[in-house]
């Protein structure tokens, strides 16, 4: 279901705070969201995004969605997970490319037309800075995920996400284990397999909070990209210093 409210003040307020559109000059912001839709997919609904049939910029409002490929087998990798504020952006995919975006909860996506995203990147010098950051900052994260999937243990996996949550999600899984470990391209039971022998080392799940026994167990496991988000990042404490 698609609907236009691009006008709606609690959009507005969404919209400007997300790091794509930060900065960007508020007359041309209001211009791209008069040519907003609201678009709804419920939970365990799949759509194919392509540059084709959804040559959109979709933003998550609210809601929980994977993007995966599955094999002529049925395995599926999670290419990503989207959680509210995330952006998908089939719009600057290959013509030859598609995706599975699988919901895994109710999910509201903002859309917003390839005509009037391009029209902005004509207008806001801004708006193309953060457009340029965006998509540095995907090629960057699949490289970085790719690197992790064929180079790590399946413990160096689930240490290496862990410690992701340490940093950016206060301790707390933002997931489901199931979804994570689809993500990390394991079965469920290679992934508990995982967190048994990390719990040997200190480091442990209560319900989906992370517990440290010393509270550096998850440092060896960290590199310098997920670290340069940690406060102790280049100090003493720091193994990357």
């Amino acid at each position: 279901m698609s609907e236009n409210k691009g006008c709606l003040p609690k959009y507005k307020i969404f919209v400007a705070k997300l790091d794509l559109f930060k900065n960007v000059e508020v007359e041309y912001l209001e211009e791209l969201l008069k040519s907003m839709h609201i678009v709804q997919y419920q939970k365990q609904e799949t759509v194919s995004f392509n540059s084709r049939k959804h040559s959109n910029l979709y933003i998550n409002y609210e809601g929980l969605l994977k993007l995966a490929k599955i094999d002529e087998s049925g395995d599926e990798i999670v290419m990503s997970i989207i959680d509210k504020g995330g952006v998908v952006s089939p719009m600057y995919f290959s013509a030859h490319y598609d995706v599975c975006a699988d919901f895994v909860k109710k999910t509201t996506m903002l859309s917003l037309s390839k005509d009037a995203v391009n029209k902005l990147l004509g207008k806001s010098h801004q708006f193309s800075l953060n457009t340029i950051k965006f998509l540095a900052n995907n090629v960057q994260e699949l490289m970085l995920t790719s690197e992790i999937l064929q180079l790590k243990t399946a413990k160096e996996k689930v240490g290496w996400y862990l410690a992701h949550v340490k940093i950016n999600h206060s301790f707390e899984l933002p997931f489901s284990k199931s979804l994570i470990a689809s993500y990390l391209g394991m079965k469920p039971e290679s992934f508990s397999r995982a967190l048994a022998e990390l719990k040997k080392e200190g480091v442990q799940l209560e319900n989906k909070k992370v517990i440290l026994k010393q509270g550096n167990e998850l440092c060896r496991y960290c590199n310098k990209v997920v670290g340069s988000d940690c406060p102790f990042f280049n100090s003493e404490r720091c193994i990357h210093n």
